[in-house]
């Protein structure tokens, strides 16, 4: 039987050290045919050509991971947009570099998805991301020298946590209902699974569409989806053992 993981949100640095334990528990522990990282792998990326001692031990253990047999395909987040083919084939995994990928699971058409481009309520993200996500602003970022782009980076992460307080508060980090209708209207799926909103939950849409939503990672655990052929579900991760995910 045929086994697939989903996980999105490691946000991996070297400043917390146990994130990565946590992920390296489950890839050495947890078997599956295929695994989907759906973005922010990192903390940030600032280009391929800046690897620290963490994102080098990251891929080391995905490669193991994929010398075992895994298939990995990885999305970006908003964090690690930057992630590029050269890192990412150093591990043998997939680099997609789209905001949706549509596969058949369990018998569902389904619709793999970072999350961000959901979050339409945050205008001041959308406009953001808007100029990250152009090829002429990445090429004059890239340009840069490493420093410069970490300095740039810190900048970004810092002004993000400031507003993300406010926005969760505010309810505008989550979804907009509109946007996720349209979205299923258009790609004619059954399921969604995505993460970026830091709230796992498995909802049951207006639309009768399944969303599954993943976590963000702790140290202690995960919430991440799991499939076969018959199931998908989400699962708790504490680094031992994967456990059913009851809502909260």
């Amino acid at each position: 039987m045929s086994t697939t993981l989903y996980i999105s949100d490691l946000h991996l640095q070297a400043s917390a050290p146990k994130l990565t334990e946590l992920a390296f528990e489950l890839f050495n522990q947890v078997e599956c045919d295929t695994l989907y990282i759906l973005g922010d792998l990192f903390e940030y990326w600032v280009g391929d050509d800046s690897v620290d001692k963490t994102a080098i031990s990251v891929s080391q253990k995905l490669k193991t991971l994929h010398q075992r047999g895994t298939k990995i395909i990885v999305m970006h987040g908003n964090r690690d947009f930057l992630l590029g083919d050269e890192f990412v084939s150093s591990f043998g995994g997939q680099l997609k570099s789209c905001d949706t990928i549509q596969l058949d699971i369990a018998g569902s058409p389904t619709l793999l998805m970072h999350g961000d481009t959901l979050c339409t309520d945050d205008t001041q993200y959308q406009f953001y991301r808007r100029m990250v996500r152009n090829r002429q602003w990445q090429q004059d970022f890239l340009s840069k020298t490493v420093s410069e782009r970490e300095a740039t980076a810190r900048m970004i992460r810092n002004t993000s946590k400031v507003r993300g307080g406010r926005a969760h508060k505010k309810e505008i980090a989550d979804i907009n209902t509109e946007t996720f209708n349209e979205t299923v209207t258009e790609h004619k799926v059954t399921r969604v699974i995505h993460g970026h909103t830091h709230r796992p939950a498995l909802h049951k849409e207006d639309n009768n569409c399944e969303r599954l939503v993943l976590g963000d990672w702790h140290d202690d655990h995960a919430v991440i989806a799991v499939s076969d052929n018959d199931n998908c579900e989400l699962v708790k991760w504490d680094g031992n053992k994967l456990s059913p995910y009851k809502s909260a």
